[in-house]
């Protein structure tokens, strides 16, 4: 009766943490215009002057009110069904509704990428050329946390085995493996060595996805404006940097919580309910971290160049000379499919930043992108084997 209890309890507060996922999703979704680079209005490239257009920010708005609106009809609906369905109903539908989002924003960003490639043309905003530019001097920004710190894996791996071995003896005869959406647990695994294990390799791969996170921003395309190269160096450096620390934290929470949080339940230190609750917790700080990431610096660190361009220019510096409607650099639209996908055969790089959104994505034009797909989509495959076996 007690672990009955204790998996109700745990599956409330897991209900409530995802509705608190779908208002934090809502609310990264809608923000997303308002946090692009100072180059792109919904990956339409515009010179900076397009950001105070009437008719952009009219743009912008519109954008983040479907998406709000969408997300409020979602809670109202899922409320209902957890109220006339219960909580494994509520579940699905907030799981379902996350998704909707997602594709809702997309959905959004197409709409008005066209209004905004319209009136890119209406009001004549081309590029003067193909101009770019590379910081000599870049080493002197700041740069994002080292390879090296991702070792912290490896301790942390080293814990979850050293709590295998020493719990295995307390471990019961039946371990509990799986619940359902309504807390209860229908999985059973007899005791066996490989239950040590499992919670180690799910730590491995989470490990390796992360670290692999890490490095793509190590490697990344730096985006410099030949304008301002110094003040947009400055501001991608704080940017990454300060996303390589939350790569890194989230990463070892994700990896660590998730592989010592399997391992302790096994042992039966905590129930499954307990571990759900910790799993959704995680979720939550990463998504809530993303988002004020996002909100503070920008993409590329747009925010922060923005806070530093106003302190030149009051100082007479590279930002001063350059004040007004200045014309555009480049244009590399017909290289981003739908604003959202970059593909350019002649671009060596095969990490560069988002266009849409914050963080990076790949150049599906090279051939190492297919390759580490393919390979994700066999990690996530035998992920799924082993948690079934």
């Amino acid at each position: 009766m007690d672990n009955i209890n204790t998996m109700t309890v745990a599956t409330n507060i897991m209900l409530g943490l995802f509705f608190l996922l779908l208002v934090l999703m809502t609310a990264s979704v809608s923000m997303v215009p308002w946090i692009a680079d100072r180059h792109a209005v919904f990956g339409v490239s515009v010179p900076l002057s397009a950001h105070t257009d009437r008719r952009i920010r009219g743009y912008k708005a519109m954008y983040a009110c479907n998406i709000v609106s969408c997300g409020i009809i979602a809670l109202l609906i899922d409320a209902m069904i957890w109220r006339n369905f219960g909580m494994a109903g509520a579940l699905w539908a907030l799981f379902i509704s996350s998704l909707v989002i997602a594709a809702m924003g997309f959905i959004a960003q197409q709409r008005y990428r066209r209004l905004t490639l319209e009136l890119k043309k209406e009001r004549g905003w081309t590029a003067t050329g193909e101009r770019h530019a590379v910081l000599v001097g870049e080493r002197d920004n700041p740069q994002p946390l080292g390879l090296a710190w991702e070792l912290l894996h490896v301790v942390a791996i080293a814990v979850t085995i050293a709590v295998g071995v020493l719990g295995y003896d307390h471990m019961p005869e039946r371990v509990a493996m799986h619940a359902n959406a309504a807390g209860q647990i229908d999985g059973w695994v007899d005791k066996g060595p490989m239950l040590i294990w499992y919670p180690v390799i799910v730590q491995v791969l989470l490990a390796v996805v992360m670290t692999a996170g890490h490095a793509a921003i190590i490697y990344a395309k730096h985006p410099i404006d030949p304008d301002h190269p110094a003040t947009t160096g400055y501001a991608y450096g704080v940017f990454s940097r300060v996303w390589s620390i939350y790569m890194l934290v989230i990463g070892l929470l994700t990896a660590g919580g998730v592989g010592l949080g399997i391992q302790l339940s096994n042992i039966g230190v905590i129930t499954l309910g307990t571990f759900g609750v910790f799993a959704m917790f995680i979720a939550v700080v990463a998504l809530l971290g993303a988002l004020v990431i996002g909100l503070y610096y920008g993409q590329n660190g747009s925010h922060e160049y923005a806070e530093r361009r106003s302190v030149t220019m009051g100082r007479g510096g590279e930002d001063a000379a350059t004040d007004g409607d200045e014309p555009m650099p480049y244009d590399d639209d017909r290289h981003w499919v739908a604003g959202v996908f970059y593909v350019n055969h002649d671009d060596p790089a095969v990490m560069v930043p988002k266009r849409f959104g914050v963080g990076w994505t790949v150049n599906f034009a090279r051939p190492s992108v297919i390759i580490v797909s393919v390979v994700l989509i066999v990690v996530c495959i035998g992920s799924l084997v082993v948690a079934v076996m």
